[in-house]
This record gives C-alpha cells, structure tokens and sequence, in this order.
C-alpha cells in the first residue's frame, strides 16, 4: 500500500518572462508551493512532515525576496515546479507531485 503525504510553503519574489508581452515587465507574486511525496510506511509515516518541510524551505530560501531570473532563465511557474521537483529528486525524495501557484486562481503542476 503507498500513501502520500504533502506540505505546503510561501516565498515571495519578483520576475519577468522574457518575450511575453504583459509578464516581460518586472512584477512579484506571493509564490505558493505545495509538494507530494509517496511511499510505504515506516514507522507510521511515509516522511516526516518536518523533515520535508525543512528540505523545501532550503529549497525555496534562494528564491524568497529576490529577483526569479536572476537563478532561472525563464522563471516560469512551470519551470519554478520543474527547478523543485529536481531538487528534490537530487534529495532522494520520492517526489510525485509540485505545484507552485502565482495567486489563488493560477498555477502550474507536475505529477508523476
């Protein structure tokens, strides 16, 4: 039996994507990042849910109060999700799902 389990964290910052005709011009959002992982109990638990909110907080530190572009070429949501998941992965967390929303009605997922 697998389960999942998932955490949630907030940064804030600013960027612009580059070639697109309202999002070229530098603007912020209050980012919000949730995150997925699954596996097989061990000791109750999948993950400890401090451990992996501790992992996505050092994650998301470089990104919180600064400028998105100046750490990825096209800040996108997606490529924001995709920069997460990887890192993750580079962790060995069985990641399956990431989701970053730019506000309450817009955001980009990867799933596994």
């Amino acid at each position: 039996m697998k389960f999942v389990v998932g955490v949630r964290e907030k940064f804030s910052a600013a960027h612009s994507i580059p070639g697109h005709k309202k999002c070229g011009k530098v603007h912020g959002h209050n980012f919000e990042v949730s995150v997925e992982v699954e596996g097989e109990l061990r000791n109750g638990m999948v993950m400890d849910f401090f451990d992996l909110k501790k992992l996505l907080k050092e994650i998301l530190e470089r990104f919180d109060h600064s400028m998105l572009n100046e750490f990825l070429e096209n800040p996108t949501s997606e490529n924001i999700a995709l920069y997460v998941f990887q890192e993750l992965k580079k962790r060995r967390v069985n990641v399956v799902r990431v989701k970053v929303a730019e506000n309450v009605d817009k955001w980009a997922e990867i799933r596994v």
